[in-house]
């Protein structure tokens, strides 16, 4: 009889840890004043979102619970075996910019931990009047599970308590893989990634990780924005936040010739983003542009595919685009290892009005920021070479991340995390008080 008592016990122990929500994650949409939060249950069920704010200038508390169901996918996440998942999406609308909200994910069988997150949000209409305030906005690439990366989840668990961020960039290589182990090991990454991306939200880009069956894991885990060239496939899309316009470009597409037909989408998507962007200058000035391969770095440059043939590539396509829209600054992942570099233009350093170690007055050319070691299992596999290039202001091998913030239309700053020792490892001022493209080409 404590024999069979003990088996029902543990087989409802499991059922109910299977109907239980994990993986949470929020990630902003295409419209204004809405979140968007992802879960996964193991069995299907009912399940639904519960929101309500907490913290409003009007109101600091409500007990009024607005309620979305979920949207569900049934996918497999198996490569060896058949092994299925239930991934829902609710959209949280009605966001007030000034407020913060508190949620929880409720399934039959019961509910999750509640999580707060701000009301801020893209902004895509006017007015405009969100388009003075600071933002920050935590940014990484190429995060897995394992040793290497508890550097970065330990200090990412402290910085949550700080809220000083209002979301996170993940510039690819997500997990190491999503899909290994059946798809184990992109269940463990987000449930790693949940104490932060449940609280914020977090905009990812594709890298060569995500590569398997077509980038499928990527493509049904994550929900970026939607617009009309990706199709709502989340590889490429942009938004506005605060004086800033973010351009995510997904660089995979250009490496592979049977893609060509979606290279030429989103190139002609790119050109077109940015000019909508450049309308709005006086609006908001800088524009950042993101993604995995990087453009310009260091490691092995001559020999290197990263650093050499794939950055000429990359440069050949969009360099000339770059200068035309006048970039302000890049931020890239792949290359493991903290790289910043000077202004940039056709391998070449361009002089600002003012340069220093840590400071650029009105640069002629965008500034190349490598954050691509957050901590992974090849580790420290992309050394800092003896010699580097001439462009190249500060290299660093700690694991870590950066923290972009943007005050306001004249001063952007930057700064490098080792998570490792906790320091601020680089940091630099870019300052403005013109655009580059109300000047002649240089």
């Amino acid at each position: 009889m404590m024999i069979l008592t003990f088996l029902i016990s543990c087989t409802f122990l499991r059922s109910y840890a299977l109907l239980q929500p994990e993986q949470i994650h929020l990630s902003w949409t295409e419209r204004e004043n809405e979140m968007r939060v992802t879960w996964v249950t193991n069995i299907n069920t009912t399940t639904y979102v519960a929101y309500r704010p907490v913290m409003c200038p009007s109101a600091v508390y409500s007990d009024k619970w607005t309620n979305v169901s979920a949207n569900t996918i049934k996918f497999n996440k198996g490569e060896i075996i058949v092994l299925f998942q239930f991934i829902h999406t609710a959209i949280m609308t009605g966001l007030k910019h000034d407020c913060f909200y508190e949620y929880y994910i409720v399934t039959a069988w019961g509910k999750s931990e509640p999580y707060m997150f701000s009301g801020r949000t893209p902004d895509y209409e006017p007015p405009y009047d969100d388009a003075k305030n600071e933002i920050d906005i935590l940014v990484f690439g190429d995060w897995g599970t394992g040793s290497n990366s508890l550097y970065v989840k330990n200090m990412l668990d402290q910085h949550i308590k700080i809220r000083n961020f209002l979301g996170v960039i993940h510039l690819g290589d997500i997990a190491y893989n999503l899909d290994q182990e059946d798809g184990q090991t992109g269940d463990d990454f987000l449930n790693q990634m949940q104490p932060v991306a449940a609280r914020f939200a977090y905009m990812v880009i594709p890298g060569n990780h995500e590569r398997t069956s077509n980038f499928t894991h990527y493509k049904e885990r994550f929900r970026m924005p939607v617009n009309e060239a990706n199709g709502g496939n989340s590889c490429f899309y942009s938004f506005n936040l605060g004086p800033a316009h973010f351009l995510m470009m997904d660089t995979e597409v250009y490496l592979h010739d049977y893609l060509r037909d979606s290279q030429l989408t989103e190139t002609n998507w790119i050109a077109q983003d940015l000019e909508k962007a450049n309308k709005e200058r006086d609006i908001r000035p800088w524009i950042i542009v993101t993604s995995h391969h990087a453009f310009y770095c260091s490691v092995n440059h001559a020999l290197s595919p990263e650093c050499g043939v794939q950055s000429y590539l990359y440069n050949a396509l969009f360099e000339e685009m770059w200068n035309y829209y006048g970039v302000d600054l890049f931020l890239e992942g792949h290359v493991h290892n903290y790289e910043r570099d000077t202004p940039i233009y056709k391998n070449e350093t361009v002089k600002s009005e003012y340069d220093d170690l840590h400071m650029h007055k009105n640069p002629n050319a965008p500034i190349y920021i490598v954050s691509g070691n957050a901590g992974n299992k090849r580790g420290h596999n992309d050394p800092i070479p003896e010699v580097l290039m001439p462009w190249t202001v500060f290299m660093h091998e700690d694991y870590g991340y950066g923290l972009l913030k943007v005050f306001n239309k004249t001063h952007l700053y930057w700064e490098q995390y080792s998570a490792m020792t906790g320091d601020t490892i680089d940091y630099v001022w870019i300052v403005k008080d013109r655009l580059r493209y109300d000047k002649p080409n240089y």
